[in-house]
């Protein structure tokens, strides 16, 4: 009788613990996410500069809209919190400069920019980044020798590799 009493106890006990080896927590409820009016979401652009207003301080740029595939333009305006790369300040930006410009939409519907960088075009800077190739010119003052290229397969090893080739053909 001490041996049904006991196996019945060590079932028991079985039971029990595998349930609260499988138990869980409860669910802790999730906070609803509301959207941060505080750090708004930054955008990007890329385009050409249009229209600068440095009195306002904004600039108009034309961008190619991939959605839409069509060529659009935004106002951008710019403040204090505003960061500039390449340039100092909103007056050095000319028109047909490439822009690129971090910004954000305030809640009032205005685009405030938070980064402005003026992309310089790659031709100006050679690869060592030193001397602009019009500059090597001028300087040699030779102009460069133009070699005419050779005549396809006349005589080198592409016509005798073919010859080797009809010969054994044949």
């Amino acid at each position: 009788m001490k041996i049904f009493k006991g196996l019945f106890l060590g079932i028991v006990s079985l039971f029990i613990g595998i349930g609260l080896a499988f138990a869980q927590d409860e669910a802790k409820p999730i906070a609803a996410t509301e959207p941060r009016l505080n750090n708004p979401d930054v955008q990007w652009v890329w385009g050409e500069a249009v229209n600068i207003d440095t009195q306002n301080k904004a600039v108009v740029i034309k961008y190619l809209d991939y959605e839409a595939d069509s060529e659009k333009e935004i106002t951008i305006g710019a403040d204090d919190k505003t960061t500039y790369d390449n340039i100092k300040s909103l007056d050095e930006v000319k028109p047909k400069d490439i822009l690129s410009v971090d910004y954000i939409n305030t809640p009032d519907g205005k685009s405030i920019a938070r980064t402005i960088s003026l992309e310089k075009p790659e031709e100006a800077i050679s690869p060592q980044g030193e001397v602009k190739k019009e500059e090597v010119v001028e300087k040699s003052g030779e102009q460069p020798e133009i070699i005419p290229a050779a005549e396809p397969n006349a005589g080198g090893p592409i016509k005798e590799a073919g010859a080797e080739l009809n010969k054994t053909n044949q």
